[in-house]
């Protein structure tokens, strides 16, 4: 069905040509604010998902003029095209798609508070929304939730694991109350981190690896050995550049870049693999009897593990929460 011609947009004011990008930035919220619609957020991510208005609208559901409308409706809204055809379907402008990008962030938003709602009608006296990267799950939440939930057991936990780097944003703008991670170059001044473990680095491999019970291993015998390699963009993977590429350029690797733990253990059955990893997640490993340490000596620390937090929005349940590692500590 082609898009109907579009209604006239509202004139911007009449400075609009000359006004600073902050400004035009301020008109625009205030129009999606006063005029918009939840389901014109919903139709966008959709249709960056589909590229086709047809497909969009059965999975909201919604008729395909009901979505037509409803897209030229938002256009009008901000005075800007966001969809453009194209000879197999439509996309999204770049309007569009930056538009489309921040409104599936604050749905993803709106379904937690929701999912958060639905916990507290059904029983729960609070909810506690933590986000932790995978070595603080296994060497700092796992050790905690058990004390937690016996003497709070009506609390409704969301976690969400993912990398630093994407959850600290979401402790700033408040979607989380807390993030279980190393400690970050930087935090915005309203901000705390509160360090729990120290960690260095290990080098692991699977339980049968022919060098398991070799004792001080040079590193450079495991230069040709295949390593799984630690995901980009964390402190793990310079130093992986750095104690062993840097010396062994030649060095072969597996061709997967994971943080999953699982997928991990699963590669380092491999007889030639090895993998260097922080002593906090190896420890976890080492739990299912598949993978143990190797006798290497590597001269490297890890950033510690810990909690940041706001001190001043901090609720009171994250203090009851890391009561037992504090009292473990000696810290208040």
């Amino acid at each position: 069905m082609p898009i109907p011609p579009r209604p006239s947009c509202d004139a911007l004011p009449p400075s609009s040509h000359t006004a600073s990008a902050d400004s035009l930035g301020r008109v625009l919220f205030t129009r999606l604010v006063n005029q918009g619609r939840l389901r014109h957020l919903h139709l966008l991510v959709e249709l960056e998902d589909c590229g086709s208005i047809l497909r969009a609208a059965a999975r909201l559901p919604m008729s395909q003029s009901a979505a037509t409308q409803a897209l030229a409706e938002l256009e009008r809204i901000l005075g800007l095209a966001l969809l453009e055809r194209h000879a197999r379907g439509s996309r999204l402008t770049a309007a569009g798609r930056a538009l489309a990008q921040s409104a599936r962030g604050a749905l993803s938003g709106l379904r937690q508070a929701a999912e958060s709602l639905a916990a507290l009608q059904q029983g729960c006296a609070a909810v506690l929304r933590l986000g932790t990267i995978p070595a603080a799950a296994y060497a700092l939440m796992s050790p905690l939730l058990a004390p937690f939930y016996e003497t709070h057991p009506h609390v409704h936990l969301e976690l969400l694991e993912d990398r630093g780097e994407r959850l600290l944003p979401m402790l700033i703008d408040g979607s989380l109350d807390a993030v279980f991670c190393r400690a970050p170059e930087r935090l915005p001044e309203d901000c705390l981190f509160e360090a729990l473990l120290e960690d260095d680095i290990v080098v692991a491999a699977g339980i049968g690896h022919a060098l398991a019970q070799a004792r001080q291993v040079p590193l450079r015998e495991l230069a040709d050995l295949c390593w799984v390699l630690p995901a980009m963009n964390i402190q793990l993977r310079r130093l992986f550049e750095d104690l062993l590429l840097s010396e062994y350029p030649d060095t072969r690797w597996f061709p997967v870049n994971t943080l999953s733990l699982p997928v991990l253990e699963g590669l380092l059955q491999q007889p030639q693999a090895v993998a260097m990893l922080p002593r906090s997640i190896v420890r976890g490993l080492q739990s299912s009897g598949r993978v143990t340490l190797l006798d290497v000596q590597l001269k490297a620390a890890m950033a510690p593990l810990g909690v940041a937090y706001r001190p001043r929005q901090a609720p009171a349940l994250l203090e009851r929460l890391l009561a037992p590692t504090r009292r473990a500590r000696g810290t208040p």
